[in-house]
């Protein structure tokens, strides 16, 4: 389980560190990791738990597109 839990941590930081580096400049880093946060709490027991970063990702990252395009930042 420990195993489980820390493969699954490991990869919302790597998301968390893509995102990141994708929305540099256009969010601030805080925001980022809030809504890849956000994702998984909404998303852990809702999909299998392999799947948990993999749709964070793509859940944070729409999210993220909408606060840019809110805020008049560049997409």
């Amino acid at each position: 389980m420990s195993t489980h839990v820390e493969t699954v941590t490991s990869g919302l930081d790597q998301v968390c560190e893509m995102l990141v580096t994708e929305f540099a400049g256009r969010l601030d880093e805080r925001i980022v990791r809030f809504e890849v946060a956000s994702a998984e709490r909404e998303l852990r027991g809702q999909v299998p738990p392999g799947s948990v970063a993999e749709m964070a990702h793509r859940l944070a990252t729409q999210r993220l597109h909408q606060r840019c395009q809110a805020t008049g930042a560049s997409v």
